[in-house]
């Protein structure tokens, strides 16, 4: 069951995934074309009512946390400016080296919530800017 989802996120979401071998969690490589935003579920849910576009594909990690799946950065240096514009506040970027945990058959603690409708995914700086956006408007 777990190597038909990873082969599914593959074919159908363009997402490099495997299997775990260790925790046997399905997991997503990322990089320049896939990255992952987590936040607290409050403030994906305000972010989610600024992003005017497409379904962003995110899924809940428990019941406090959100994870937006993006398209990455392209480059270190990109990484290195998005992590520094980001430390004041509750977004946690998930970005080349890290791998990136999926909702995995069997395990409850991951699970879609608006799952990917095919292989584009949301530019991570527009997903951000709604996050940062929701976070001032909040405050």
């Amino acid at each position: 069951m777990v190597e038909q989802h990873c082969d599914v996120y593959r074919r159908q979401f363009a997402l490099e995934a495997f299997r775990d071998p260790i925790g046997g969690h399905i997991v997503a490589v990322t990089g320049p074309h896939t990255a992952g935003v987590i936040v607290p579920r409050l403030l994906a849910a305000a972010a989610c009512h600024l992003l005017d576009m497409a379904p962003v594909p995110v899924f809940a990690v428990g019941g406090d946390l959100r994870v937006f799946l993006t398209e990455g950065v392209p480059d270190s240096s990109a990484t290195l400016r998005l992590s520094w514009s980001l430390f004041r506040y509750p977004i946690v970027p998930t970005l080349t080296p890290t791998p990136l945990a999926l909702p995995t058959p069997g395990s409850g603690l991951r699970s879609w919530l608006w799952p990917p409708e095919g292989p584009a995914r949301p530019p991570i700086a527009t997903v951000v800017a709604a996050l940062q956006a929701a976070t001032r408007l909040g405050s």
